[in-house]
């Protein structure tokens, strides 16, 4: 395994590192042959955690449900950024120089068509289509993975997505990649797609309702 590298991960709240993962096999002599070549970079990324529900509804930017129509895998790099609070902005005060020496990041951009929009109904429509950045992929052969993360998938799911907007220019991302990522099943359920999402989400309307009271807040 390689030694750790910081990355900064643009567009989002993000303190990366990475690591080059290889493959070993048995020799059948007792001992392990030599790792091949790596062919894996494992992501950790520490993400916002949320309390509760209503914490997390009350901070998204935008609450969509949707299905995935489109997808690229590609490489980020950090913006140059000369104002922001560190706490909450690890770019804040990077310099062009910084900017240039930091390795890009492989995310993984999927284009969800919005079927209903449950918060944030002045920035997105039913019908619009928003892009969705994700943490990780497959580019050049080589699998880029970050363990939290769960790659929406074009096999027609429908999702429920709480996302934070960057601004015009960048993807969206979710707030949290296992509390923010949800399906919707029969009875118009909404289930987390991971075991540290919530479980008490309800139907999608009684999300919407949860939302609307949060705006109010």
């Amino acid at each position: 395994m390689s030694a750790l590298r910081k990355l900064l991960v643009p567009g989002s709240l993000l303190l990366v590192p990475l690591a080059l993962v290889g493959c070993a096999a048995d020799t059948g002599k007792g001992e392990p042959a030599k790792a091949k070549p790596a062919d894996a970079v494992v992501y950790e990324a520490d993400y916002p955690a949320y309390d509760s529900l209503d914490d997390i509804v009350g901070t998204a930017d935008v609450i969509v449900r949707g299905t995935v129509v489109d997808s690229r895998v590609t490489e980020s790099k950090p913006e140059v950024s000369t104002e922001g609070d560190p706490l909450t902005n690890p770019q804040a005060g990077l310099s062009a120089e910084e900017a240039a020496e930091t390795d890009p990041v492989v995310i993984t951009v999927s284009t969800v068509k919005v079927s209903e929009v449950l918060s944030g109904g002045g920035k997105v429509v039913v019908g619009d289509t928003v892009e969705v950045s994700q943490l990780g992929g497959t580019l050049d052969g080589v699998a880029y993975e970050e363990q939290s993360t769960t790659t929406l998938s074009k096999d027609g799911t429908e999702y429920v997505l709480m996302l934070a907007d960057h601004g015009d220019a960048a993807p969206y991302d979710l707030l949290n990649p296992e509390q923010g990522l949800y399906t919707v099943e029969g009875e118009e359920q909404v289930e987390p797609v991971a075991e540290e999402g919530f479980d008490d989400v309800g139907t999608v309307d009684e999300l919407a309702e949860a939302a609307e009271a949060a705006v109010q807040q």
